[in-house]
């Protein structure tokens, strides 16, 4: 049996005119739930690459400064979605998304849960690789490349939603 709607929801789901509202402000919780979701996987990705670290360390592996390198830059990522411009735009304000744009968002959102996705899983076999030099080397190099498409993907997405 489905979730019962509140007497609120009933009125602007059956009202004219509350309807888009409504359905908009689904979309906007939507984005914000899966932005919350990305910044996650990627706090779980740097907590990966912090166990990586020391292991590292114990074992005087080269490519230390890389691997904090990366963390740094998982870091920075994990801020730049925790803090990014959500889909809601006030009645004043000069840009506003439309239920379409609001879909182009959310699309852009679902491919940073798919690049978060490959970042955790790249920082756990980093984490896994550390004994192994030439497997270690690749993991990072592979880590790199999900940091830097994910990085694209979070900047298209903020020309996106300031209209560039």
């Amino acid at each position: 049996m489905g979730k019962e709607t509140s007497i609120f929801e009933k009125i602007e789901l059956l009202v004219p005119g509350f309807h888009g509202y409504k359905q908009k402000e689904l979309l906007r919780e939507d984005d914000r739930l899966i932005r919350g979701k990305v910044a996650e996987l990627l706090g779980q990705a740097k907590r990966e690459l912090e166990r990586a670290l020391q292991r590292c360390a114990m074992v005087g592996c080269p490519q230390l400064m890389a691997i904090e390198n990366l963390r740094k830059k998982t870091m920075m990522l994990e801020g730049r979605i925790k803090h990014a411009e959500a889909g809601y735009r006030g009645y004043f304000d000069r840009i506003k998304f439309k239920e379409d744009e609001l879909r182009k968002l959310i699309e852009y959102d679902a491919n940073m849960i798919e690049d978060a996705q490959a970042i955790l899983e790249e920082a756990k076999a980093i984490s896994a690789a550390v004994a192994n030099p030439q497997q270690l080397g690749m993991a990072v190099l592979n880590l790199e490349d999900k940091l830097n498409e994910l990085e694209s993907v979070i900047s298209n997405r903020m020309s996106f939603v300031v209209g560039e």
